[in-house]
């Protein structure tokens, strides 16, 4: 197991954002955490990086007795954001060179050949050898997305936390990048924890979904078990229409207010 949430609980001040959550991730397991705009799936992966205190229950990290040691935890988890900050001009390849931090010899070391040849793969793993030497800032928001997420591969954490990584991308490079994570967990173990708004995707996916609602895990298991009509409106408040396919998984279709 890669890690294990225990009754998992933050507040900012006086206002209760995550209460009670617990749930495990384990090795090639792809984990979906889904729910509503404020239900706090970002700050639930805020306080497994360490970035958030919890007020309450404890994360426990598979080999780091110690949750404060930020160099073990930075090697363990690999974390795209949903908004990155890119105010400082960087060419993509020295972006995706900064993944490569958490394994510097010390922080007076530089970056080695096997370093930048990890870089180099990455940019062909995911086909932007051509922006390689282009300054970020110059980018669409797609091509940013990718450029983070390419930091991430570089940075070989056991665990990916992906905060809504699609969000800029067409489908076309949706259906690329989730298949590249699915080909992590399943080819390299790899647990990935991903923060989604389309159930479908997730259902296609995810091994496991978590369905969070105002601060709370209302249900997890597996997509074929859960999605579920009623499901559905109870946590989002629309009625929709769910559809299984040849192979077990739900598709989930919004109705319109005038067809019901």
């Amino acid at each position: 197991m890669y890690l294990e949430v225990r009754d998992l609980s933050f507040a900012y001040r006086d206002r209760q954002v995550l209460r009670d959550i617990s749930l495990s991730l384990c090795p090639g397991e792809v984990l979906g955490l889904l729910g509503p705009n404020g239900s706090g799936k970002s700050t639930f992966l805020k306080t497994l990086l360490g970035y958030l205190k919890p007020s309450g229950g404890a994360v426990v990290f598979s080999g780091i007795p110690d949750p404060s040691d930020r160099k073990s935890l930075s090697r363990l988890l690999s974390f795209v954001p949903q908004r990155p900050e890119l105010a400082v001009s960087f060419s993509v390849r020295e972006c995706i060179l900064m993944g490569r931090l958490p394994h510097l010899r010390s922080r007076w070391a530089g970056y080695d050949r096997q370093d930048r040849q990890k870089v180099e793969a990455v940019l062909s793993v995911l086909g932007i050898e051509e922006l390689a030497d282009r300054d970020i800032t110059t980018l669409s928001g797609g091509e940013v997305q990718k450029v983070i997420i390419g930091r991430c591969l570089a940075q070989e954490g056991e665990v990916f936390l992906l905060d809504e990584v699609t969000g800029g991308l067409d489908l076309n490079h949706t259906i690329e990048i989730m298949e590249l994570m699915r080909r992590k967990a399943d080819e390299e173990r790899k647990g990935i924890v991903a923060v989604l708004h389309d159930l479908n995707l997730a259902s296609q996916y995810c091994d496991r979904i978590v369905l969070l609602k105002d601060g709370s895990v209302r249900c997890q298991g597996k997509p074929q078990d859960i999605l579920t009509e009623a499901l559905v409106e109870d946590i989002y408040g629309i009625r929709a229409l769910v559809l299984k396919g040849a192979d077990g998984k739900p598709f989930v279709l919004p109705r319109r207010v005038s067809e019901e």
